[in-house]
């Protein structure tokens, strides 16, 4: 299946999905309603409201509650990359300019924080106080994690329990909070929403691993984005920690000397790709990567009854095997 196909069960509520977000976001202050509407056509593959839609069909179908929940794990997740994006100075996102490009920095710090406030607006919405437990929780998991990624910047000592304990609440945590709030807006029980919350983790992982790789693997014109940007920011992600550990120490301190010295041109950027697919990095990531995956689909094989199954399963292996 290609993504099209893979949200079909809930094509119709990913429309109503984007005009509600939209109107959602709407404001009286001309910039950040440019702003906003800026945003909303830089749209991403909306996977988080697609996973709270798609895992409350799987527990019986969707509420009033569920639609908010989508709006609400989106906007977090919005202003989460807008606020990466200035932290990281990144140029570019999803083949456009960031709002910090386009803008500043200060004002993107704002459009965040304006976003964030809209976020509790929505969790108000809910009116549940086991939805505002779940998102809060998200919210404070993904904020340690990109505290953890910048004390371990340049750390090229960083171990694997290390990054997994990063990738866990950078990104798995709003995975996981989404497939859970789904099973919540349906009155699921805890064993099931536990289910979930297991489910998305595992999806997190494997998408930020497949994620990572794209970085030392992927073609900028399908991502929309340059290639080796975690190289030229020192960022340490499991293909170069993988082939660090399993290099010999001559080529180690080789390509430990470029790395501290700052990798920038593009042919240093080919020797550090080189030297972590040499090393076994690339394989070992995409292993890993199917390794969650396939706990992912563990879990959906209790639901082998539903017709959303094929499709969540679906949706795993498209994380771990897309292009961008």
């Amino acid at each position: 299946m290609n993504i099209n196909e893979i949200i079909s069960p809930v094509k119709k509520e990913l429309d109503e999905f984007e005009n509600t977000f939209v109107n959602f976001l709407h404001s009286n202050v001309p910039l950040v309603e440019q702003i906003v509407q800026y945003i909303s056509t830089k749209r991403g593959k909306r996977l988080r409201p697609m996973l709270v839609f798609m895992t409350a069909k799987l527990h019986g179908g969707m509420t009033a509650k569920t639609l908010s929940a989508g709006i609400v794990i989106e906007m977090l997740h919005t202003a989460t990359l807008i606020h990466d994006d200035v932290v990281d100075e990144s140029a570019q996102r999803r083949g456009s300019p960031t709002v910090n490009n386009v803008w500043n920095n200060k004002i993107s710090v704002l459009v965040g924080d304006f976003l964030f406030s809209k976020t509790l607006a929505g969790m108000l919405d809910l009116r549940d106080i086991e939805a505002l437990a779940i998102l809060s929780e998200a919210a404070k998991l993904i904020t340690e994690g990109e505290l953890l990624q910048i004390a371990h910047d340049h750390d090229f000592e960083m171990n694997e329990s290390v990054y997994f304990d990063l990738v866990a609440r950078k990104t798995a945590a709003l995975f996981s909070a989404a497939c859970e709030l789904g099973a919540l807006t349906t009155g699921a029980n805890g064993e099931s929403r536990e289910k979930m919350k297991e489910f998305g983790e595992n999806l997190g992982i494997a998408f930020q691993i497949k994620d990572d790789l794209l970085d030392y693997i992927g073609v900028e014109e399908e991502l929309g984005k340059p290639t080796g940007n975690d190289i030229r920011e020192n960022k340490v992600t499991l293909p170069l920690i993988f082939a660090l550990s399993h290099s010999s120490r001559e080529s180690r301190n080789a390509i430990l000397d470029k790395l501290d010295e700052g990798v920038r041109g593009e042919e240093e950027i080919a020797d550090v790709v080189n030297f972590v697919r040499e090393n076994g990095g690339i394989d070992y990531s995409m292993d890993i990567a199917n390794n969650y995956g396939q706990k992912a689909i563990k879990i959906l094989e209790e639901y082998s009854n539903s017709e959303l199954t094929p499709y969540l399963k679906e949706l795993v292996f498209f994380a771990i095997h897309r292009e961008k």
